[in-house]
């Protein structure tokens, strides 16, 4: 379908009402915002009043030709002349438009009337006046009814009637975007473009056409489904076009309010002053959202968001947020952007250090504006957003300035939303920073006392604490039961527990289930945490494709909107599912741009356990064994509890440090005991992951006993029933048995066990002097490898690459990593480049790698 026909979805009353008030002689103003469909509703009248036999002249203005008398009316043909005459006069001209709009039943169409030269519209004016003759004009939102396009005052103002192009609903959008498409968009991606157009039907359309064209948005299984960020930065002139009219300082204050993110109207309008406020307003360039009894100031659409985001102007924005500062700047708030200035983690180059500095200065910004909003108007929401603002920044003055505030006695005061939000937060930091899970759980129980329809609010929180920290309540299914009457923030957050806790004990079916309630309810506030959820469920159940799928798209659009904390839960969780695959590079990647971020929040520590686990784990894996004991050191600093989700344990690095050294049954006994107080705690599947490795380092009967009499009781834990047949074969050293099982342990995600239960089969095999058995194995793994083409998994699990290179083979994988040929290899070392060859080769065998590149990411285990 043609994009003009798709622009005028969803107007068919507009269009109708429109028609009548044509036949009744009433002139129209149809009112929108750039990319609204003026022009299509335009063409879509015109095509209806024609077929009632109306004659339409049709003008259209031209800002290039605004300073031309007549020149729109005469590029229309009104009163134009051929050969060399010179052009009609005016009254000529009005002549011609009026023989043009004899008939009785005329009408004459002005799109883009704020371009039109002021001649033309005189002219037009006169006619209508004179033969009452109804026009039909399109304008854009914010520029108010005027007299003439330039503004030029007149004795009287002819009344007209207002057809406001408002940006289209969420299914409206959605039917639009099909058509023109020729395929449905999945949920979650339909969600975000919607999220980001704002309704607004051309930059939508903008938007897929540029995303399909960069592949960002492609088409599987018969739905459009998002693969990265959904921005393009083939989408800055359309947005340019958005800002075109706004003089400097009103884009400077654009810009502003795009930076700080959504604030109090209060915060905003001593950054920006209230005239423009109002012009951005009826521009439909902001939008006020109620919160309790505040209203908060949000950019519309949120492209122009990430629009500003990406604009490579670093003086532009350096000068931006410092006017922020100094307009909201306080004696307590400037140690802010001090701390920030004198922390600030670095990245390595590019688009990292570009993201790095983007978050730098939003949590700067943030941190200015909550600061000015709680010295401003202490109340417990802006207790709130001062704190969150404040965690990500680790010294001992923020945990003082946050002790203050949770301590102060305003934050009593505020509606009952916010206080029991308050309420949370401040349980949460008693039992995460001043670990006193006790003390949190009273407060929860007496602030629930007075909550109301919120007390649901604290009894999840509790829920979450004592999972977190303690045992997941056997009650939890009464403790989180919904009701009707709840508010929607009270429903979410229930359910949003409800679902942690069924993750964490293997049902993932009602995990599932819980996801769809929560779809169907989630508002303007979009949770990360049940997606994030939803990706370790996705796996669990033993469809990786569709983990990774949720989880870095997730990643990827909480990278585009500077969501840090999103970025390290999905990230974390993605890092966790390749961990699991062997895949140490995609690891990388992920973890690379999470540290490049900096400090994590402390509530709730489990993200933070995990990057730590899997970072020490990988590292040790490769032998660079220095920086996982650094790593595993700094997770014991943490001072946290184990978390009730995979890779939330502190075990796992001592674990691989002790099967590095060989110490295979004091490592195997470690993590049984791990995995035995987590199954107890309601952590089944954490327990039963834990209990599986254990008997894969020391492959006893007895220890095999006690994890497939655990195995049983997760039926729906596929890719650890997976597992559970794999370290069961290796128990009984049974090489059919291992080959059978290879391919269900890729199918559920785990490819480098499965590589490694090929391994086993041929080992066996051999040790049979079965030729047909052996050559069975090799061809399963082969089978396996090209499913999985360029990627390199690891084979060892709990041995370590470092131990098994001789030192002419570490010494030659440093001179390889370093940039050097094998020739400039030879040449140094004095030997042959054919024994250098050899040495690359087995080099790259025993360190699973295709390139020189990739040598480079063994640094320490090459040294």
């Amino acid at each position: 379908m043609r994009k003009r026909d798709l622009m005028v979805v969803g107007r068919e009353e507009s269009l109708a009402a429109a028609v009548a008030l044509i036949q009744a002689g009433v002139s129209i103003d149809v009112v929108g915002s750039r990319g609204s469909g003026r022009s299509a509703f335009l063409t879509a009248l015109r095509a209806r009043v024609e077929q009632d036999e109306w004659t339409v002249v049709s003008v259209r203005g031209i800002a290039s030709l605004r300073q031309h008398p007549l020149a729109a009316l005469h590029l229309a043909g009104i009163g134009a002349t051929g050969g060399q005459r010179p052009g009609p006069n005016l009254h000529e001209t009005a002549d011609s438009l009026r023989q043009a709009l004899r008939a009785s039943r005329s009408v004459l169409f002005l799109d883009d009337w704020d371009d039109l030269d002021e001649s033309s519209w005189g002219v037009a004016e006169s006619v209508r006046r004179e033969y009452g003759v109804p026009i039909v004009l399109s304008r854009l939102q914010g520029l108010r009814a005027r007299h003439t396009p330039s503004g030029l005052s007149a004795s009287t103002l002819e009344p007209t009637y207002v057809i406001d192009m408002t940006p289209l609903r969420f299914e409206e959008l959605e039917t639009a975007l099909e058509r023109y498409l020729s395929h449905p968009i999945e949920a979650s991606t339909m969600s975000r473009v919607f999220a980001k157009s704002g309704g607004n039907i051309g930059l939508a359309l903008a938007l897929v056409d540029a995303t399909v064209r960069e592949q960002r948005l492609v088409l599987r299984g018969g739905e459009w489904t998002a693969t990265r960020d959904l921005w393009s930065s083939g989408l800055r002139a359309v947005l340019e076009a958005h800002l075109e009219s706004l003089d400097d300082a009103t884009r400077d204050a654009l810009e502003i309010i795009a930076i700080v993110g959504v604030a109090d109207i209060d915060t905003a309008s001593q950054l920006v002053d209230w005239g423009t406020l109002e012009l951005l307003e009826e521009r439909r360039m902001i939008t006020f959202i109620p919160s309790g009894d505040r209203q908060l100031v949000a950019v519309m659409p949120p492209l122009l968001v990430e629009f500003f985001r990406h604009e490579p102007l670093t003086a532009r924005r350096t000068r931006l947020t410092s006017q922020i500062v100094r307009q909201l700047s306080t004696p307590e708030s400037v140690w802010s952007v001090l701390t920030d200035q004198q922390s600030s983690p670095t990245a390595s180059g590019g688009q990292d250090a570009l993201f790095v500095r983007l978050l730098q200065e939003r949590a700067r910004a943030r941190r200015i504006v909550t600061a000015a909003e709680w010295e401003a108007n202490p109340t417990a929401a802006s207790a709130v957003r001062y704190i969150r603002a404040l965690m990500h920044t680790h010294t001992a003055k923020v945990r003082d300035v946050i002790a203050d505030v949770l301590s102060s006695p305003a934050t009593r005061t505020g509606d009952d939303a916010s206080r029991a939000e308050f309420a949370v937060l401040k349980a949460e930091w008693t039992a995460y920073v001043d670990d006193d899970l006790q003390r949190a759980v009273a407060q929860l129980q007496d602030d629930a006392q007075t909550a109301g329809v919120h007390a649901g609010m604290l009894r999840a929180a509790e829920v979450q604490l004592l999972a977190n920290l303690d045992t997941v309540p056997a009650d939890f299914g009464n403790r989180l039961e919904v009701t009707d009457e709840l508010p929607v923030t009270v429903t979410l957050m229930m359910l949003e527990t409800q679902m942690g806790v069924l993750v964490s004990l293997g049902r993932f079916t009602d995990a599932l289930r819980v996801f769809g309630l929560i779809e169907a309810l989630e508002n303007e506030e979009q949770r990360y945490t049940p997606r994030v959820l939803l990706g370790m469920a996705l796996f669990g159940q033993g469809d990786p494709r569709a983990a990774l799928d949720v989880l870095q798209r997730g990643f990827d659009e909480a990278h585009g909107y500077l969501d840090i904390d999103a970025v390290r839960a999905f990230g974390t969780a993605a890092s966790l599912c390749h961990l699991a695959a062997g895949d140490h590079a995609a690891v990388d990647d992920l973890l690379e741009v999470i540290f490049s971020a900096g400090e994590p929040s402390p509530l709730p520590p489990g993200v933070q356990l995990s990057l730590l686990s899997v970072a020490a784990v990988v590292a040790i894996r490769r032998g660079q064994v220095t920086t996982g004991e650094r790593l595993a050191a700094d997770l014991e600093q943490l001072g946290a509890e184990d978390g009730p989700l995979p890779g939330q344990s502190k075990a796992w690095p001592q674990v691989q440090l002790l099967a590095f050294d060989g110490s295979t049954e004091k490592a195997a006994e470690l993590l049984a005991r791990s995995g035995e107080a987590l199954w107890n705690r309601g952590a089944r599947v954490a327990g039963l992951t834990a209990l599986l490795s254990a008997v894969e380092l020391d492959p006893t009967p007895t220890r095999l006993a006690v994890a497939m009499a655990r195995a049983k009781e997760l039926p729906e834990a596929r890719g650890l029933a997976a597992h559970a047949a794999f370290v069961s074969a290796l128990v009984q050293r049974d090489p059919a048995a291992m080959l059978a099982v290879a391919d269900e342990l890729d199918v559920r995600g785990l490819t480098g066990t499965a590589l490694s239960a090929c391994r086993f089969a041929r080992a066996w095999f051999t040790e049979r002097g079965d030729e047909a058995g052996q050559q069975r194995a090799v061809e399963r793994e082969e089978q396996i490898r090209a499913r999985h083409p360029g990627r390199h998994y690891d084979l060892a699990r709990f041995g370590a690459t470092a131990v098994t290179l001789t030192d002419r083979e570490k010494e030659v994988g440093r001179l390889a990593a370093g940039g050097l040929s094998n020739a400039e290899i030879a040449s140094r070392l004095v030997l042959s480049v054919r024994t250098v060859e050899s040495h690359m080769h087995r080099i790259m065998r025993k360190l699973d790698v295709s390139n020189r590149r990739e040598l480079r990411r063994h640094a320490e285990a090459l040294n």
